[in-house]
């Protein structure tokens, strides 16, 4: 492991832990208010439904999975967006397919394509500074739009707090989707724990960060719905990571009261152990808890617009969606 990891490691570490001993609430105490999700909710989905085919059963089982778990908001991948911007249609062949057969099973499902890559600056092959570029990912979401989706998803990585160029590509995108009456959603980093935390890292650490408050507001002003990827902390702790959650739930809904935008915050449930990533300690289970501590001091009013949104249909197994059910949608144990 390198040595400037290994220091932004510790450095984080030691930044969360003085956050941390600020904070009122214990990771082994219930939140006081239990909150109950209002039946708006989203999941990330895998390539293989727009990739390949599948029988109407498949599909049918599907809808009903996404009803049960009251999943109104579906991010399809859709395949990585190529060195241009483009998405070739070859990568998507079933795309109309899955719309044509989830939709009779649940009409209310928002179905949108999920548009990602990595960006240059975290060693991928997309240059968002492209004016060129950005115009081509602007017209491959008006494609997939064209195709019958409900709305775009936007998952470009990293995505460096202030960075004009998401504000560019997200406006030019929003005037298009509210044009045909279609959703614009986006994943973010998360909010910067104090002023000033993105600039200490990033010489450090070039794949995520944390946005400032005020570009959470800038971005918020071109999208309606916010997926905060609340994972890959590094933190080795249940208990950490819980309190951390509970933070970033709290103070971005702060944040943004006044913004009319969806905020979901991401619960992960996949296991790939690595530095950054810790699955004993970021899971469905302290995810869920930590959101819910982060909500104790609102009303069911001001949590119109929130909910959960789950990484990954392909990596969440029985167990989790049984603890997902009976704790975020306070339904009877199946």
């Amino acid at each position: 492991m390198k040595k400037k990891t290994i220091f932004a490691i510790i450095l984080f570490s030691v930044l969360t832990l003085i956050l941390l001993s600020t904070l009122k609430f214990s990771y082994f105490q219930k939140p006081k208010n239990t909150y109950s999700t209002q039946n708006q909710n989203a999941l990330w989905l895998r390539y293989q439904w727009v990739g390949e085919a599948h029988k109407k059963e498949e599909y049918e089982k599907l809808a009903q999975d996404l009803k049960q778990n009251k999943i109104t908001d579906a991010f399809f991948h859709v395949g990585p967006l190529n060195d241009q911007g483009n998405i070739e249609p070859e990568k998507y062949p079933f795309a109309q397919d899955l719309i044509g057969n989830l939709k009779p099973y649940y009409p209310e499902l928002k179905i949108q394509a999920w548009i990602g890559q990595v960006e240059k600056r975290g060693g991928g092959i997309l240059d968002i500074s492209d004016l060129e570029v950005r115009n081509n990912i602007v017209a491959t979401s008006e494609k997939l739009l064209n195709l019958g989706f409900d709305g775009v998803h936007y998952n470009i990585e990293p995505i460096y707090s202030g960075d004009a160029n998401i504000l560019d590509l997200t406006r030019k995108t929003k005037a298009i989707t509210q044009a045909k009456s279609k959703t614009l959603s986006i994943a973010s980093d998360e909010m910067e724990i104090f002023p000033g935390a993105d600039k200490l890292i990033r010489p450090f650490v070039k794949q995520a960060g944390f946005w400032s408050k005020e570009y959470y507001r800038e971005v918020a002003d071109n999208v309606d719905q916010i997926a905060v990827m609340m994972y890959d902390t590094g933190l080795p702790f249940r208990g950490m990571f819980s309190n951390i959650v509970a933070w970033e739930t709290r103070s971005i809904l702060v944040n943004l009261k006044d913004k009319e935008v969806t905020v979901f915050m991401g619960v992960p449930t996949y296991e790939d152990k690595r530095w950054s990533f810790h699955p004993e300690a970021e899971n469905m289970e302290s995810g869920i808890l930590g959101v819910q501590k982060g909500l104790e001091d609102f009303n069911k009013s001001d949590l119109e617009r929130f909910g959960i949104a789950i990484y990954a249909e392909w990596t969440t197994d029985k167990k989790e969606w049984q603890f997902y059910r009976s704790h975020w949608l306070q339904i009877s144990r199946d």
